[in-house]
């Protein structure tokens, strides 16, 4: 059920509701990046790696300047992506962010199930807004049978654009050679183990199997 203060045009602007966060990666998007997780996406993709971020039920509620001010405090990232859950679902307080973020110099990467020309005929004056922060749009939905890999994208379908001038999307012959290197595990000090990126079904099998003891 979508809970009232989850619908388009009800979240106050300076607060996002998050379902991740990841101070630095290196597989979700050029170079090394902190990673915002959204909580809640209509799309509902069959095979999704991110499903428990698709429900629209309060996760981690944060105001936009105090996230701001703990991805500014980071050192050593090139910029932040935005990513879900479905980050236009929260575009009015992830575009404040964003304009936070480019302003110290940033970029921005946003993944969304959108494709390009929905998000261009959308209705949602937020839209354009959190559009104009994104240098780097990865748009489409993710599609199982047409996976295939790649640094930046989870299935052929989606496309790559690039919005702004900070970020170069790397050659195919760069992409292809950096293709199976698109997983990536990070333990936190309490224990946490995050999984990012684009791992292999069989890969994410063998690590349930290996974590109830088979």
């Amino acid at each position: 059920m979508v809970l009232p203060n989850n619908e388009h045009g009800c979240r106050p602007m300076r607060v996002l509701n998050l379902a991740g966060f990841l101070a630095r990666s290196e597989v979700n998007g050029p170079g090394t990046r902190t990673v915002v997780w959204v909580q809640g996406c209509p799309h509902r993709c069959e095979g999704c790696f991110n499903k428990p971020f698709q429900p629209f039920s309060p996760a981690t509620l944060i105001p936009v300047d105090t996230l701001a001010g703990t991805i500014l405090s980071l050192g050593g990232i090139d910029g932040v992506t935005f990513s879900g859950g479905e980050p236009f679902a929260q575009a009015g307080p992830l575009a404040a962010l964003g304009e936070r973020l480019r302003a110290a110099g940033l970029s921005v990467v946003t993944y969304t199930g959108y494709t390009a020309e929905q998000l261009a005929e959308g209705h949602d004056p937020a839209w354009p807004a959190l559009l104009a922060v994104t240098d780097l749009l990865i748009a489409g939905p993710y599609i199982a049978g047409l996976a295939k890999p790649d640094p930046l994208k989870g299935s052929s379908n989606q496309q790559a654009i690039t919005l702004g001038m900070r970020i170069a999307i790397p050659h195919r012959a760069t992409r292809a050679r950096t293709a199976r290197c698109r997983t990536e595990f990070t333990i936190a000090p309490d224990g946490t183990i995050t999984a990012t990126g684009f791992p292999a079904p069989a890969l994410i099998a063998q690590l349930a199997l290996r974590c109830r003891g088979a």
